[in-house]
Formats: structure tokens, C-alpha cells, sequence
């Protein structure tokens, strides 16, 4: 049993260092997966995971739904029915989009509240915290799409209350309920508006920003650890102290 296991370990090695001398990504990985946090606090700084965690679990479960609801008034709770009591896994797979949904909504808002606490919007991260609030506003709208999406009593008029409410933005409010519900009521061609926003058009938009979150992310790092406060200090101390140095000097 341990041979076997040492040549199973062998030869993982073997395929891992294959990979890195072609491709460089273990060392990718390592890049993108590892990031020192400081000992006070550190579960703050997993709330940034968390949250791409349960927006990849959104997606999972979202892709295996699709294969299952159908986006029409005459269809779409009969499907969603069927996939709660005749699927299998299926009330599983429901109940994990619907319940990471609303956590993800819980957990992001906890991260930008960290960010904000910690001072990560400062320079040079401003770009980063703008992007944040973009992809918090587009995780809000894509749950609240989403809960339309089951066309039962609560979806439809949450779906209208919310669109009444956009009709008062200005000079942009009527164009704003046309464009939602494809017309001047909800029916058929709101639902298809649903659909594709909450399918196509906003995980488009997300995914992306995730990508330069990240990417600002790794390149700027977290700011308001105390390794980059340490550095700070340290740099102030030391030019400071030049500073007193020099002073004596010219008396």
C-alpha cells in the first residue's frame, strides 16, 4: 500500500513539473491562491473568497437549472416544479442556488464593509473599490432577477413593485420600464427580459470585472494588513529620523 502510494506521488510530481515547465502554472497558482493576512483579523480577509466562492457556486447550479426551466408564462413555475420534485439532486441543486444567493448578498456586503473599515479604497486602490461597487450592484440586480425568474405570485410583483420604482429615475424612467418589460405591462416579453438579463447579459458583465478585481487585487494587495502598516511605519520612523539628523546638522 505505501509503494503504491509513493509511486502515485511520484508520478503526480512528475505531471505537476511537466506542467510548470510548460505552462508556469503551479507557480500561477501558488501566485494567485496565496496571500500572507495579517493574525488579527484574518477571517475578515477571507470574506474576498467567500465571495468568489459562492458566485462559482451560483454558476454551477445556475448551469445545471438551465437544462430544466423553461422561460415562458405558461412554463416557468411548472419547471422549476418539476426540477423541486421530479429531478434528481434537483431540490438540492435549487436549494443551493437559492440559499448561496442570499448569503452571497450577506457575504459581499460584509466584504465591502471590511474594505471600507481597512481603508482598501485608498491609493492606489481606488480603481479597485470602484470595480467593487459595480460588481455589488450587479450581484443585487442579478438576485433580484433571479427571483422574478420563478413567475409565482411573489416573483411577478416584486418584479413590478421594482420596476415601478425605477420608472420614477429621471429623464431615463420610461425608457428604463420599457426596456424591462419589454412593453407597458408585465407578461410574456418581461419574462423573456428576465431571462436574458439574469442568464446572459449580467454574468457577462460580471465575469469580467471579477478578472480586473482580481487582477488589481494581486497587483496592489490588501491594504490595512499590518505588514503594509509595519512598512509605513518603519519608512516614517527612518525619514524622520534623517530629517532630526539633518536638522542637527545645520545647527
Amino acid at each position: 500500500m505505501s509503494s503504491s502510494r509513493g509511486r502515485a506521488a511520484r508520478l503526480g510530481r512528475s505531471v505537476l513539473d511537466w506542467l510548470e515547465e510548460r505552462t508556469s502554472i503551479v507557480s500561477m497558482a501558488e501566485h494567485f491562491l496565496y496571500e500572507p493576512v495579517p493574525s488579527r483579523g484574518r477571517w475578515l480577509y477571507t470574506l474576498g473568497s467567500a465571495t468568489l466562492f459562492l458566485i462559482t457556486l451560483q454558476f454551477l447550479t445556475g448551469i445545471l437549472l438551465l437544462f430544466y426551466y423553461v422561460p415562458t408564462t405558461d412554463h416557468a413555475w411548472d419547471s422549476i416544479y418539476y426540477v423541486m420534485s421530479e429531478v434528481y439532486f434537483g431540490r438540492l441543486i435549487r436549494g443551493i442556488h437559492f440559499w448561496s444567493a442570499n448569503a452571497l448578498i450577506v457575504v459581499i456586503g460584509l466584504h465591502m464593509m471590511r474594505t471600507f473599515l481597512s481603508g482598501a479604497y485608498k491609493r492606489p486602490r481606488e480603481m479597485n473599490w470602484v470595480v467593487g461597487v459595480f460588481l455589488i450592484f450587479i450581484v443585487t440586480f442579478l438576485a433580484f432577477t433571479g427571483y422574478g425568474l420563478r413567475w409565482d405570485q411573489e416573483g411577478f410583483w416584486a418584479w413590478e413593485v421594482g420596476v415601478m420604482i425605477a420608472s420614477y429615475t429621471p429623464l431615463v424612467g420610461d425608457w428604463v420600464v420599457s426596456f424591462l418589460l419589454g412593453g407597458d405591462t408585465m407578461g410574456p416579453a418581461s419574462l423573456s427580459r428576465l431571462f436574458a438579463i439574469h442568464v446572459w447579459l449580467l454574468p457577462a458583465l460580471l465575469a469580467p470585472l471579477i478578472g480586473v478585481h482580481l487582477f488589481l487585487l494581486r497587483k496592489h494587495g490588501e491594504f490595512g494588513s499590518e505588514f503594509e502598516y509595519s512598512e509605513r511605519l518603519a519608512r516614517l520612523r527612518e525619514r524622520r529620523r534623517l530629517e532630526g539628523y539633518l536638522e542637527e546638522e545645520e545647527e
